[in-house]
């Protein structure tokens, strides 16, 4: 097979895009940073990918390499896997107690501010906007 030249790139990018339609074969949008991917194990060029994407790709790879590889897994089959478990719902399941909601960041946030704040009108507005968010709906008030 033909290696590509250093200088033939631009021109061999350019008609794979077009062959592409313009659009990133993985996320399926509209490139607007492209860059000619390439097979890092036997060197073929692949497509043309957004750059971000490309790298997002390589990490992945990487991370395969780094963590899953050893361990004899497939690299196809765990992306597969892993689309399959995040695809499934946990929300039976509890949560996690180191999870933080929105409203639990925010909560946070006030009570540093609380800390922080030296006037007394200063903290309350804080501790009614804490009230205000931890408050339970009346139709989980028992």
């Amino acid at each position: 097979m033909k290696k590509l030249k250093q200088s033939e790139i631009k021109s061999f990018r350019k008609e794979l895009l077009a062959r592409q339609g313009g659009r990133d074969p993985i996320t399926g949008l509209q490139i607007k940073d492209a860059v000619l991917d390439h097979d890092h194990v036997s060197g073929h060029v692949r497509c043309v990918l957004q750059r971000e994407v490309n790298s997002f790709e390589g990490k992945v790879w990487n991370a395969y390499k780094r963590f899953i590889r050893p361990l004899g897994a497939s690299y196809e089959d765990v992306l597969i896997a892993i689309i399959e478990y995040w695809s499934k719902d946990y929300s039976s399941n509890p949560i996690h107690p180191k999870h933080r909601t929105d409203t639990d960041k925010v909560v946070r946030e006030y009570r540093r501010r609380i800390k922080r704040a030296k006037r007394p009108q200063t903290k309350e507005k804080y501790r009614v906007l804490i009230r205000e968010l931890t408050k339970k709906p009346k139709s989980l008030q028992s």
